[in-house]
Parts: structure tokens; sequence; C-alpha cells
């Protein structure tokens, strides 16, 4: 520890064995011939202790300076017509601020050596079209502002810099679209003001530093960048691990003999680090046609229309077999082998009757979805989750009451889900439970009671084993 102590404090106060202390209260450069002549009326002088200020309106080159190699104080170039900064190539240190003011360069080269800036970096009105020069830029001990660089298109050259302190300001740069460089500032803590705005081409900012301000509570001022990064909301969010999540719902209706029914899954595109094992289609619907069999065939389509998966399923209608009542609930599982080369975009799902036995309404059909067993981190705004969407059963009426054999239950719902229901004795006890979907509008379903005993009993649905939204008695004979 103390060869790690004497080390910091040699550093810190310019003392090395080819090093020489000088300028303590700085030194100001208005014209090419003081640069040249730099290094002959300071021989020897590599850290200046003082403040360094460049007008470099006149000024081609910075090249004199290239003993330098760490400077106390601030360092602030103005209106440089120089191409680039070749001259700062030994400068490794600047305890003050850097600020960068109105320069012609193009070019942030000959900042290659920069490890570390004490306070803040100010980059205004500049013409750099990147910021290359800072490759080995690792710590900002304030904040950093950028301001008017109308050809600044990104922020690469940043992206070494793991700790940046105080502020984020990133202000009026026309055709600035990146700032990624900066996601690996993950020692933040101390970021206390960030604004991001009137960057028009800038989509994304949820960059590390920023959501870590943002999910602590911090106030950000983002607005008037391009759609995604124009306002908090937009930005960033906490990220949850998602696993076996249900991705995306579509309704389908009833429809007709022969005619098929078609619906869009508009799949999401699955994050790049996810680790899918297994996708696959859950479609939930009733037969209820005049014909005893149909042969329901399913055929499902990629976005550039290719097919995916043909295939179909056999059911019975109207109440052939003990098995098959009048309405009864089919659940169709397929796999679909997509995995993690899911295209995202509009799937189509078809269901047609191949037998086409029947006449009139045929299926009441259910919903489709894609349940995929992934394990991802997403944000978690952007979860789809259906529960989000309130299930609301209304106008629910049973009979007849009281009941002997069969109880018909009648309900309104304005979306379609899948819903279990439960029966309960008087005393508090499960006797009876089933799952029903329910499609848009009036729904009709019956439950077996004929082998519960007499008594008062209670009729409960809810969705998915959430929280009851509707309980009604009723009376067994």
């Amino acid at each position: 520890m103390k060869k790690i102590f004497l080390t910091l404090s040699l550093f810190a106060f310019c003392i090395t064995l080819s090093a020489q202390s000088c300028l303590p209260d700085g030194i100001g450069f208005t014209s090419q011939e003081e640069i040249d002549a730099f290094a002959t009326n300071y021989p020897g002088c590599t850290c200046i202790e003082g403040d360094v200020h460049i007008f470099g309106k006149n000024m081609n080159s910075l090249a004199g300076l290239s003993q330098i190699t760490q400077i106390k104080g601030d360092l602030r170039i103005d209106y440089l017509s120089a191409p680039d900064f070749t001259g700062f190539d030994n400068l490794t240190t600047i305890d003050g601020h850097l600020s960068l003011f109105g320069n012609k360069s193009t070019s942030t080269t000959g900042f290659g050596s920069l490890t570390y800036v004490g306070s803040y970096v100010r980059i205004i009105f500049n013409e750099f079209e990147d910021l290359e020069g800072f490759r080995n830029l690792t710590a900002i001990g304030a904040g950093i502002f950028l301001r008017d660089n109308d050809d600044l298109t990104s922020l690469d050259g940043l992206n070494n810099v793991n700790y940046l302190a105080t502020a984020i300001w990133i202000c009026d740069n026309d055709l600035l679209s990146d700032i990624s460089a900066l996601d690996n500032a993950i020692e933040n803590q101390k970021i206390a003001s960030v604004r991001i705005k009137d960057n028009p081409n800038l989509p994304v900012c949820n960059i590390t530093p920023v959501c870590a301000f943002l999910n602590a509570d911090g106030i950000a001022e983002i607005e008037n960048n391009a759609e995604g990064c124009n306002s908090e909301e937009e930005v960033c969010c906490a990220f949850v691990e998602v696993t076996d999540e249900v991705f995306i719902y579509s309704d389908m209706d009833k429809f007709v003999d022969g005619a098929g029914v078609t619906t869009t899954l508009e799949v999401p595109m699955f994050p790049s680090d996810a680790t899918c094992n297994d996708i696959v289609m859950e479609g939930y619907f009733r037969v209820a046609g005049a014909s005893c069999e149909s042969d329901i065939e399913i055929e499902i389509t990629d976005p550039a229309g290719n097919p995916i998966f043909m295939g179909n399923v056999f059911a019975t209608c109207n109440g052939s077999g003990s098995s098959h009542p009048v309405g009864a609930l089919y659940i169709v599982t397929l796999p679909i082998p997509m995995a993690m080369n899911v295209e995202p975009g509009d799937w189509t799902v078809t269901f047609t009757d191949s037998n086409d036995q029947n006449s009139g309404a045929e299926y009441l059909v259910g919903f489709v979805s894609l349940v995929a067993d992934c394990a991802y981190e997403i944000c978690e705004a952007d979860l789809e989750d259906r529960s989000e969407e309130e299930l609301v059963i209304k106008e629910v009426a049973l009979y007849p009451v009281p009941v002997n054999e069969f109880l018909n239950v009648d309900y309104y719902v304005e979306n379609t889900r899948l819903v279990t229901y439960q029966v309960f004795s008087a005393d508090g006890k499960p006797t009876l439970r089933g799952e029903e979907f329910v499609v848009r509008g009036k729904n009709t379903f019956q439950v077996d009671v004929a082998t519960l005993p007499a008594g008062q009993y209670f009729i409960s649905m809810n969705e998915n084993d959430s929280d009851l939204i509707q309980t009604k008695p009723f009376v067994k004979m």
C-alpha cells in the first residue's frame, strides 16, 4: 500500500526523473511563433502547473508542444486552424478542464496518449467528424458537454471511458446518431445532471450512465431528438429476467363453413442474447357446427410468405361421444421450428375445415398465442403482458336455479381470453374446476354438477389463477 501511495504522490506533483515542473501561473499562446518557440523558451518543461490557453486562429500546427506530458490546470483550445491536435501526442493527464471551442480541425488526432481529465470535457462548436483521438481516455473526473458539433456523427473514440461523474450534456449536434460509446462508463454514481436534447438524428440514448441516473430517480432533460429518445419513458427502464414468456396473442372470431379464418401474429424481434429452447403455438377453439366431425387444417406462414408449419387436428362436435359435449373446448399445441432465427413481423395462422360437412356457423375460435421457453433480460416496459388488459366479465346469469344436473353460465366480455372457473361449497372447499375460453360478446358454457351433494355453492371465474373477478351463488337440489 505504501508503494501505491508513493507512486500516486509523485505523479500528482509532476516529479519524475525526466519531468520538470514549470509555469505555475500557466501560459497562453496567440501565434504560431509562440508555439514553435516553446521548447526553446522552456527546455525540459514537461509538466505545466497552471492553465494552458491556445487561441489558434492563425495556427497550422501544435508540434512545438510535443514535450508536454501533464497539465495540472485547464487546457483550452479555441478557433484552431490546424487540421488536428498533433503536438499533444505525449500529453497523458489534464487535472483541470479540457475545453475545445470553435476549432476548424476535422480530427481529434493528437490526443492519443491522454488517459485522464480531472474535471469537465467541453467540446463545443467544432468541426470534428469523430472523437477517435480520445481512444485511450479512461476517466473524466466531472462531466462531458457536447454542443453544436454539426459534423459529429458518433462518439466513437470515447469507448474506453469507464469513469464519468457530475453531468452529461449532449445538445444541438445535428448529425449525431450514436452515443453508445459512453455505455462503458459504469462508475458514475455521482452523475447529477443529464441533458440530451435537440439532436434530430439521435434515436437511441439508453446508455448505462443515463439509465443508472434515471433508475435512481434522477430527473433528466431528454427532448427533441429522434423518435426513441424524446422522454425519460422512451429511454430507459429497469431490466427484468424473462422466462417462459407469452409473447403475443391474437383474437379470432366465429367463421363459416368452408371459408376458414386467418389471424395475424405480430411476432417481435427476439433479443440476440436470448437463450431459447422451444417455441410453440397454442390455439383455443370450440366446434359448434351441425356435423359430428371436422378435420381442421392449420397453416403457419412467416413474414416472407414461407410456410413454416402445415398440419391438422381432428375434432368431433355437437356432443358426439361422452368425451366431447356440446361446445367442448379444444386446445391445440404445435411446435414451431424457428427458435433463434425467428423473423419479426406479421406471421399468419390459417384454420380451414377440409371435411366441409357442416353448414352455418361452424366454429367459435378463441385465440392463438406464441409461447416461448426463453431466458433473457428485457426492459420491463416492453413486456407484452396480456394481464395488463383488464378482463371484465359482465351480465352474468346462472340457470336453472336451483339446478339438478347442468348449470348454464351466461356472461358478456369485451376481449378474448382463457378463463378458469371453480365451484366452491358454502364452507369454501373447492369441488369442481375447469377452463373455458371466452370470445368477445355473449358467451355460454355448461358445468356438470350432477355429482355434487345438495346444498349452497358458489361459482367463480378468473384469468390464469389471478384474483377472482366474478363470483355467483347457486343452489344444487
